[in-house]
């Protein structure tokens, strides 16, 4: 029921639904991102159900940045990329296919999925690349498992 004395009550509501609106959706922060895309091989075959991550290592003004590979090709949005600088990268499987242990007990957690991809390009990765406010900022990476 309404009363006058909820009438005080009404405006703050209205202002706070109006911050909340305000405030969702299409807000960017202020870093100068840059969009990155490129192309990935595993033996010269396009890398399929995989995931780039862009690390720091550098100090100044970066930011972690990601995305998914699919086809043997990723890109990452400026919204959603990295900020210029040097960036160790690591690229995993994303395995969502796992064989079910037939001696599992009831109860077991599900077995850990095997990275497919060799350590040096995710876990102990020597994969570096290097974003510029310039551009283009393509980096491609062939990737051997031998």
């Amino acid at each position: 029921m309404f009363t006058p004395q909820h009438a005080n009550s009404v405006p703050l509501c209205l202002g706070l639904a109006a911050a909340l609106i305000a405030g969702c959706g299409g807000a960017t922060d202020e870093l100068p991102r840059q969009a990155v895309s490129g192309k990935v091989t595993l033996d010269g075959k396009p890398l399929d159900s995989a995931r780039i991550t862009f690390l720091p290592t550098g100090a100044g003004e970066v930011t972690p940045s990601g995305g998914e590979i699919h086809g043997g090709a990723y890109s990452i949005r400026r919204e959603d990329g990295p900020t210029p600088g040097s960036y160790l990268v690591r690229i995993t499987t994303i395995n969502t296919t796992s064989k079910t242990d037939p001696n599992a007990m009831p109860g077991d957690p599900p077995p850990v999925p095997k990275e497919t991809i060799p350590p040096q390009y995710n876990v102990k990765s020597t994969l570096k690349a290097s974003v510029t406010k310039e551009g283009p900022n393509t980096h491609d990476f062939e990737l051997k498992t031998k």
